[in-house]
Order: C-alpha cells, then sequence, then structure tokens
C-alpha cells in the first residue's frame, strides 16, 4: 500500500513559491522590524493576518513581518490576536 503524503503537490509548490515571497517580503525595509506597537525587535517570521489558508497564504497584502515572540504569543493569545489579526469577513480590522 502506497502511504498517503504528508503535503500535497499543489501546497509543494505553494511551499516553494512561499519561500521566495517570504525572502523578498523580509528583506524589504518597511518589513524587518516586527509589526506590535512597542516591539523593535527584528522580523524573522511572517504574521499571515488574515489566516493561512486559500489565497491568504501566498498574498503578501495580508502578511506582517513579525519577531518569533510575538508570533507565538499571537497563536496563544486571544485577546493579543483579536487586536492585530484581520477580519475574515471583510479583509479590515477587527471590530
Amino acid at each position: 500500500m502506497k502511504p498517503i503524503p504528508k503535503v500535497s503537490k499543489k501546497r509543494q509548490i505553494q511551499n516553494l513559491q512561499y519561500s521566495v515571497l517570504r525572502t523578498e517580503f523580509l528583506g524589504k525595509k518597511e518589513n524587518q522590524i516586527c509589526f506590535i506597537d512597542g516591539c523593535n525587535k527584528q522580523a524573522t517570521t511572517i504574521e499571515h493576518r488574515a489566516g493561512r489558508w486559500g489565497k491568504n497564504f501566498l498574498d503578501t497584502s495580508t502578511w506582517a513581518g513579525c519577531c518569533l515572540e510575538h508570533n507565538l504569543e499571537l497563536e496563544n493569545n486571544s485577546e493579543l490576536s483579536k487586536q492585530y489579526q484581520l477580519s475574515k469577513i471583510h479583509g479590515g480590522k477587527k471590530l
């Protein structure tokens, strides 16, 4: 029996595109500092402010440069997440 792949062929292609876009995105001066208010740390990760599914995975307009500490905190702190994430309904700030 053939094992089920961990990543689909479509996602493999998207992951290659993502790697290129990520490097370009974090290389831009405006994305090199964490986007969280008051944080001046080097941005080393991408925060997908509107989620990582569908078109948002490769849509750099929904990305923000983020330090690893805040990226992890956004995953685990719903209040901080509400403050900085974009609405999945209208794409703007959550109310």
